[in-house]
């Protein structure tokens, strides 16, 4: 192998790791063992469902504390209405995004056309979305 492509190789592996944020956590694949397709979206469903279970209960648990956070005599009627309009806007940007998500699952299912990991690739979509709305709630709101 060549200097130049030794260095080629090294920088690609550099801009690999710089350009993933160190917030970002890679998650494993929790049915990679799984041989068949109804395997598969078995798995992924009880996954899916786990994760985007977590996902409501964290948007649901933000929204309560920037609503107890906001009745603290000490906030003041600024930061009171700040916090109250977050929790709302968690809320409503839950929902939404739980709409987006089932969307964009479903045309991934649907562009498997007549294949028979359409199911599996609508659960795993649904898993990976689950997976980077809880990522991106923990980084948006860290308490």
């Amino acid at each position: 192998m060549t200097i130049a492509a030794l260095k080629l190789i090294a920088f690609g592996f550099l801009i690999a790791v710089v350009a993933v944020p160190s917030s970002v956590t890679v998650e494993r694949d929790p049915c990679v063992d799984k041989m068949s397709n109804a395997d598969l979206r078995e798995c992924y469903s009880k996954e899916q469902a786990r994760v985007n279970a977590e996902a409501d209960s964290l948007a649901s648990a933000i929204a309560i504390r920037f609503r107890r956070d906001a009745q603290e005599p000490i906030a003041g009627p600024v930061v009171s209405e700040a916090l109250r309009k977050a929790a709302s806007a968690v809320t409503k940007s839950q929902r939404i995004w739980k709409g987006y998500r089932d969307q964009h699952c479903e045309a991934v299912m649907h562009s498997w056309t007549t294949g028979s990991g359409a199911g599996a690739a609508h659960e795993s979509c649904m898993l990976n979305l689950g997976r980077a709305r809880v990522q991106q709630l923990r980084t948006d709101f860290p308490h």
